[in-house]
C-alpha cells in the first residue's frame, strides 16, 4: 500500500466555509457580509419577531391602561381523579401522596377534577386538597368518603 492508494471517505459531513482568504474564494474581504450595517458586525441580525428596523416596537406605543387580573389569578394543577384512582391504592388523597405518585409538583394548588365521561367510584375516600370539582365531590360523599378543602395560598402581590 502507498500514498496514491489511499481515496477520501465520503463521511457524511461538510466543510466548514472559509471566508476572508482573498478575492479569489468568492468570500473574501467582507466575508460574504456586505459592506456596512449592523449585519456586518460581529453579534448583528439577532432581531426577534418584536424587532422593526430601529423603530419604536409597536408593543411600546400601544397605550398600557386597565387592570389586568393575571397576577392575582389562582392557578391550579388539574388533576383527573380516574388517574388517581388507578396509581394511588390507599384510601387518603392529599398533596404529599399525589406527589409522592408524580402527578403533581409541590409548587402549586391542587385541583382533583373529574375524568372523561361519568365518575365513577367504588372505595372511600378521604380527601384534602384545594379545591374539588363539584362533581367529584358529589361522587365522593355519595360513595361514603369525605372532601375537606384547604384555602389555596393567595397569589404573589396580593
Amino acid at each position: 500500500m502507498s500514498l496514491n492508494d489511499i481515496t477520501s471517505v465520503d463521511i457524511g459531513r461538510q466543510s466548514s466555509k472559509r471566508v476572508g482568504r482573498g478575492l479569489g474564494s468568492g468570500l473574501g474581504k467582507t466575508g460574504g457580509r456586505g459592506s456596512k450595517g449592523e449585519g456586518s458586525r460581529t453579534g448583528g441580525k439577532n432581531r426577534g419577531p418584536m424587532f422593526e428596523g430601529g423603530q419604536k416596537p409597536l408593543w411600546m406605543r400601544i397605550p398600557k391602561r386597565g387592570f389586568s387580573n393575571f397576577v392575582h389569578k389562582n392557578r391550579f394543577q388539574a388533576v383527573r381523579l380516574d388517574v388517581v384512582l388507578k396509581l394511588v391504592a390507599g384510601a387518603t388523597i392529599d398533596a404529599e401522596v399525589l406527589t409522592e405518585a408524580g402527578l403533581v409538583r409541590g409548587d402549586t394548588p391542587i385541583k382533583l377534577v373529574g375524568g372523561r365521561g361519568e365518575v365513577k367510584i367504588e372505595r372511600k375516600l378521604t380527601v384534602k386538597l384545594d379545591k374539588v370539582s363539584a362533581s367529584v365531590k358529589q361522587a365522593i360523599e355519595a360513595a361514603g368518603g369525605s372532601v375537606t378543602e384547604t384555602q389555596p395560598a393567595p397569589a404573589a402581590g396580593e
